[in-house]
């Protein structure tokens, strides 16, 4: 009779085999009506005016409810009472209702914003204990705020002011915001409703400029994309802002424009070097000369047309001009570079500096550029001296400015890299003082 072989592997008879916890975890149902149903009734019997309380028991069920995979859901609880469902309507648990500590029964309509301050200081504290849900909220931030269009007027009120106390204290940053630029937000003017009252909370606690800056960091360039697209334009602005009594962002929005004009303006300048640079031949003085016939033309036009000023304009010339030096690898091709712009382009400088005024403000702006650019910072003496000799600068404006007009960065050494010239101004202009005291 012949051995049968047997395939079955061999077991281990009683033993069982557990999962890691972190595969249970990931294999667990996702639950957020049970997650939220366990925050509930773990708060049921506190007033919802006993913030410490909140506060504690919430700090310590983070040691049993998942916070981490539950993030989003827990900060739309905090925010709506309920889950955020499909579609932006909010859905309330069956047995317990509302959360009675959510930002939309805290503050109120009358006063929301003493409501969304106690509101955030209980997400901040929160937040302190649980590092990870700082950026769950801000992220969920987004979906909240996307669905502004389906919460009532009042709610949105109250939103408005907790997200704009959560901003004003650093807690988030005003990217979220970018959300509301969508069209089916912009169009009815929800957004633009929910924008005007968060930026009035904002306004409260922080400045125009502090603004500014949190607005620039958010790559929000324009407030009034935040408007229907048929009314996007300065008029609507300003009347709208009017009515709400904020000309600050009027003189802000007039400033952001500015601030775009002067760059196209810049840009516009580059196109014209670059392009004729791409066709000049090495040494054909003549394609250089007929560019800055281009330049200076288009330097009187933006004069008129925004009403600048001519100091306002020699600056945005000169930071055209030395755009090629960025291109530099080497010190010596800044060098190069640098002294070879100032050369083809010096005539358009000199129409520009016509008045006393002119001349110090290219000046004290060559300084700034000199002293936040290291490559530049070493030829600065150098720079004044060509331009003093292809008579960008006045023998008058270089002592004035050697004297009393250098701003205070890189002072002491630009004043020594142009010691010998302002000595050698002064001496000049004091004879020609005596020259005059012997004709008389």
């Amino acid at each position: 009779m012949s051995a049968q072989v047997s395939n079955e592997k061999p077991t281990l008879n009683g033993v069982r085999i557990r999962a890691r916890k972190r595969d249970a975890k990931a294999q667990a149902k996702y639950e957020p009506e049970d997650f939220i149903e366990n925050v509930l009734q773990l708060t049921k019997d506190i007033e919802p005016s006993d913030y410490s309380k909140i506060s504690n028991v919430l700090d310590t069920a983070g040691n049993t409810l998942d916070y981490r995979r539950y993030g989003d859901t827990f900060f739309e609880l905090l925010v709506t009472g309920g889950l955020i469902a499909p579609g932006g309507i909010i859905e309330y648990d069956e047995e317990y209702g509302r959360l009675p500590f959510c930002l939309f029964e805290l503050a109120t309509v009358d006063d929301p914003l003493t409501g969304a301050k106690s509101w955030t200081n209980l997400i901040i504290k929160l937040t302190r204990r649980y590092k990870y849900l700082e950026r769950i909220f801000s992220k969920t931030s987004e979906h909240v705020l996307e669905n502004v269009h389906r919460y009532s007027e009042d709610d949105n009120r109250k939103l408005a002011a907790g997200v704009g106390v959560l901003i004003s204290s650093g807690f988030l940053t005003m990217e979220p915001l970018r959300i509301l630029q969508k069209e089916h937000l912009t169009k009815d003017g929800v957004a633009l409703r929910f924008f005007t009252d968060l930026l009035r909370v904002y306004l409260k606690d922080s400045s125009v400029d502090q603004l500014r800056r949190a607005l620039a960091r958010a790559r929000i360039d324009h407030l009034i994309d935040f408007f229907p697209p048929n009314k996007r334009d300065d008029d609507c602005f300003a009347r709208h802002f009017e009515a709400e009594d904020m000309p600050e962002l009027i003189e802000l929005h007039a400033a952001a424009r500015a601030t775009a004009e002067r760059g196209h303006f810049v840009y516009d300048l580059i196109d014209i070097i670059s392009d004729k640079a791409a066709r000049a031949g090495e040494g054909d003085e003549d394609a250089y000369k007929s560019t800055n016939v281009s330049l200076a033309k288009a330097a009187k036009t933006a004069m008129r047309a925004n009403k600048w000023e001519e100091p306002q304009v020699a600056v945005l010339v000169w930071d055209a001009i030395m755009h090629a030096t960025e291109s530099a690898l080497k010190p010596e091709q800044m060098e190069q570079l640098a002294f070879l712009q100032i050369k083809r382009h010096s005539p358009v400088l000199e129409l520009l500096t016509s008045e006393p005024k002119s001349e110090l403000a290219l000046l004290k702006h060559v300084q700034a550029h000199a002293y936040k650019d290291p490559r530049l910072t070493k030829y600065f003496g150098r720079i004044v001296y060509e331009l003093y000799s292809a008579d960008v600068l006045s023998d008058s404006a270089i002592i004035f400015w050697a004297s009393k007009g250098a701003a205070p960065e890189g002072k002491a050494e630009f004043l020594k890299q142009t010691q010998s010239l302002v000595r050698k101004l002064e001496t000049m202009a004091s004879d020609d003082e005596d020259d005059s005291d012997d004709e008389e």
